[in-house]
């Protein structure tokens, strides 16, 4: 008994160590996302609140995440693959297309 057990913590220890090795395209999505998610909760505060200290907060944080994506070194070849890995990491992002472009200009 004891030898099985044994036996399946062995398998279950090495099964886990074969994960798949995060491309350069999903941490470049998974940046853009994060970098980009305190303007897309700005966003939707400000849609209930219209007052121009939201607006100042919201381009701001436009700013920054700006600055954060710039920094994820995106090349212009890696876009579509990008896009399409954020449907799928940032659904959210990537259906607000307008801003998505504005971010990656």
């Amino acid at each position: 008994m004891r030898q099985i057990f044994y036996l399946l913590f062995f398998c279950y220890f090495f099964s886990c160590q074969n994960r798949p090795a995060e491309t350069r395209t999903e941490r470049i999505a998974g940046g853009i996302c994060a970098c980009a998610t305190p303007v897309l909760e700005l966003n939707k505060q400000a849609s209930s609140n219209l007052d121009s200290l939201a607006f100042e907060r919201i381009q701001a944080a436009f700013e920054k995440a700006r600055t954060c994506i710039i920094e994820q070194r995106m090349k212009k070849e890696d876009l579509p693959e990008v896009q399409k890995t954020l449907l799928i990491k940032c659904p959210e992002l990537a259906n607000q297309t307008e801003l998505l472009q504005e971010l990656l200009e």
